[in-house]
């Protein structure tokens, strides 16, 4: 996929995003900050404090069907002990793993739900504020691999990480005023912006393919 990747400031990067996060007492100023007064409802809702504890029940039950995933995986790969005990008596559990897996439904409903929050929304948008704020000009275009990009919240989702959404929870349930700025730069996920290293001072971001623009 097409990404730019581009220096930025990381001082004006923390400037930028406390000056933000401390409009949290006037959304009508944070909107207009941001550029998203349409949104201005949506802003609001992401200014109050609701909490994020069902993340931790969501996680736990991902946790679990990660591990009936890979129970299926070694019986059918012959890695569990039940290969002593016969092609039957596999295919008996083999049948039971899958049906604890069908009854744990859809999974796609814990991002889902997650993603649609509106204190998530905000905190992307000026995620994004900070990137465009801080950046230094000389964006390229890199063609990389996908694998290759970090998404902490997507790859918490895969994992069933309980201590990074613990973390996370923490920052998502403070007033907006006292968010870490440095833990939404490196941790978070943005609309547009992928990725903050403060060791290089390179961030990355999405952008449709050269042969897309215009179009």
């Amino acid at each position: 996929m097409y990404v730019i990747i581009a220096t930025f400031d990381s001082e004006q990067a923390f400037a930028r995003m406390a000056e933000v996060l401390a409009l949290g007492d006037t959304p009508e100023r944070l909107a207009e900050q941001l550029g998203i007064t349409r949104d201005l409802t949506s802003v609001k809702e992401g200014v109050a404090n609701v909490s994020f504890k069902r993340l931790i029940d969501e996680l736990a039950r991902l946790k679990q069907f990660i591990e009936v995933e890979k129970q299926i995986e070694d019986v059918k790969t012959d890695k569990s002990m039940l290969r002593f005990l016969g092609a039957k008596f596999k295919e008996k559990q083999l049948t039971k793993l899958q049906e604890q897996r069908r009854k744990f439904g859809s999974l796609i409903e814990a991002p889902r739900w997650f993603y649609q929050q509106p204190r998530v929304r905000l905190l992307s948008a000026i995620r994004d504020y900070a990137l465009d704020a801080s950046q230094q000009g000389d964006a390229t275009w890199n063609d990389v691999d996908e694998k290759k990009l970090v998404f902490p919240i997507a790859d918490m989702f895969e994992a069933g990480d309980v201590a990074f959404a613990e973390a996370l929870i923490t920052q998502l349930e403070k007033p907006l005023r006292d968010v870490d700025p440095r833990f939404i730069l490196e941790k978070f996920e943005g609309n547009r912006s992928i990725s903050f290293d403060f060791t290089t001072s390179m961030a990355t971001y999405y952008a449709p393919a050269p042969s897309q623009r215009g179009a």
